[in-house]
């Protein structure tokens, strides 16, 4: 009985709530059911007037810049779809031969008994061949901008690197096939153009990157992740930029303007709406923008675009001398005083340096006739300048300017890998080692145990580097264990050749606390400077 009245109580219970519920529901739909709405157009949305609109007159054609400048630049800006082709071998399981393919539902017995087939009536597996060869296709995509009527399309090397076809997809919508023209990888600059003949093709118009400055606005178009067409604003945060790239010219325009992944051979545009860069990389820890972006300007894009056309390869000028950036040590010790310019690490024996008079130590302050700041300067320079053309050079050295004439000569491959042999000459002295506190060194002599151990040439003469004081957090941390020095300068003496460690000690007998010191250090073939101040 107990349970029956529990049970009976529940029960009114649950249906006093489904009452009650079924009763607030009934009030709400009569509430609105029983309304009276008011007529439509009765009721005001949002203020009266924008508070801001004697503000945004002031602006004038300002206001819709743009959009104006979106509306005639993303035409140009076209889709850049690769398809990279693989091939791959396969090693079949020998035992298909006997009994088909196991993961099948066939009757693995089959081939020795006959099995006959199912109710589907399925045909018995065929042999397999032992090898068998099948097509992987892989796509990419980025962008592009079309830079002539006749179909020519200006992108990056990257972007195009590796492709089997080429797809090129209009802003339009229209669709055509693409052939590489011609791509360099040191500038990641390559061109393509449509294979088939088309009318109607918008053309972005070149513009003049050198007349850039910081802060100037501009547009990034192109495709990133996929989204088409994308417009994003910004300005110009940086010129002359170079990022980690080894002997590639770089020159780049920075830019806070988004630039993401599919966004590399897209159109940067200035406020004019002509074209000043082409986007080719972002600076990123995440993979995604943040707000640091670079391009390569269209005055080196151009150039690079018109050889690769015309004559099928680009041609770069030379002179032969491996370079390095002026720090303060270094202004220090040459007595370079306000001079801006670019210090010569090393000179290739029979190359247009030389033969111009040029020297290791030398600071070339400008050439042909533009002041240097930096050896990226330097080396854009040389490879933007016609090979047999003679143009004039000036360098500092020992305390004065001298003015020189160099011919240029031609980049070669070929002639690279010859001058990475090294320098130098002479043999070691005796073995010896010795410490040095103030200059964060230990050395020793060059014996054939030594020459083995770092794998340095008979033809190199100096001494080696045994040790570095893990103190010394200036430039002279870029020394390394197995570095040969060379050459010594101490404040304002002559650079000094050591081929042993007395000669060594000689020449920086003496140094204090302060004083500039400078290495001509050897390196795995190349020769460059080093310099920092000795410490205590």
């Amino acid at each position: 009985m107990k349970t029956k009245k529990n049970r009976s109580s529940i029960k009114h219970a649950g249906l006093f709530c489904a009452a009650t519920c079924c009763s607030l529901l009934l009030n709400c739909q009569g509430i609105f059911a029983d309304a009276n709405h008011p007529a439509r157009g009765s009721i005001e949305f949002g203020a009266p007037e924008n508070p801001l609109k004697n503000k945004t007159a002031d602006l004038g054609p300002f206001k819709t810049i743009f959009a104006d400048i979106a509306e005639k630049i993303v035409p140009t800006v076209v889709s850049v779809i690769i398809t990279k082709i693989d091939t791959v071998t396969y090693n079949n399981n020998p035992f298909y031969q006997f009994f088909n393919d196991p993961f099948s539902n066939n009757d693995p017995f089959q081939f020795f008994f006959g099995t006959p087939p199912d109710n589907n009536n399925r045909p018995r597996q065929r042999r397999q061949p032992p090898v068998e060869k099948r097509e992987f296709r892989q796509q990419g995509l980025g962008s592009g901008v079309i830079v002539s009527k006749n179909g020519y399309i200006l992108t990056n090397f990257h972007v195009i690197s590796g492709a089997n076809e080429i797809e090129i997809k209009l802003y339009d919508g229209r669709t055509f096939q693409g052939a590489i023209i011609g791509g360099d990888s040191l500038a990641d600059v390559a061109v393509i153009k449509i294979k088939e003949k088309v009318e109607n093709l918008p053309v972005a118009y070149l513009g003049n990157s050198d007349s850039l400055r910081p802060g100037d606005w501009v547009l990034a178009v192109g495709n990133p992740f996929s989204l088409t067409s994308t417009v994003t604003a910004g300005i110009v945060s940086a010129l002359n930029r170079m990022v980690e790239g080894g002997e590639q010219y770089q020159n780049f325009i920075q830019t806070d303007a988004a630039i993401n992944p599919g966004n590399s051979g897209g159109a940067l545009v200035n406020i004019d709406g002509a074209l000043i860069g082409i986007n080719t990389m972002i600076y990123s820890s995440s993979g995604g923008n943040m707000g640091i972006g670079f391009a390569i300007p269209i005055t080196m894009a151009r150039q690079i675009m018109e050889e690769l056309i015309y004559t099928g390869e680009v041609v770069r000028g030379w002179i032969g001398v491996s370079i390095q950036d002026i720090t303060t040590a270094t202004r220090e010790a040459l007595n370079l005083g306000k001079r801006e310019g670019v210090l010569i690490g090393d000179v290739f024996k029979g190359q247009p340096a030389d033969k111009a008079g040029i020297k290791r130590g030398d600071i070339v302050l400008s050439i042909n006739r533009t002041p240097l700041k930096s050896g990226n300067q330097l080396k854009n320079i040389v490879a933007g300048i016609a090979p047999g053309k003679k143009v004039p050079i000036a360098v500092f050295r020992n305390g004065k300017e001298m003015d020189l004439t160099i011919t240029i000569g031609k980049r070669s491959e070929k002639q690279l890998e010859k001058m990475a042999a090294g320098s130098g000459q002479g043999k070691s002295g005796e073995p010896k080692e010795k410490v040095y506190r103030q200059l964060g060194i230990d050395v020793a002599n060059l014996t054939p145990q030594l020459r083995e151990k770092y794998g340095i040439d008979d033809s190199i003469a100096g001494i080696v580097i045994t040790g570095v004081d893990q103190k010394f957090y200036d430039a002279a941390s870029t020394l390394k264990e197995g570095d040969v020095i060379e050459q010594v300068k101490i404040k304002e003496s002559d650079f000094v050749s050591v081929d042993n460690v007395d000669k060594f000690t000689k020449t920086i007998q003496g140094i204090k606390e302060g004083d500039a010191v400078m290495y001509l250090l050897f390196r795995g073939g190349n020769s460059f400077y080093v310099a920092y101040k000795a410490q205590k």
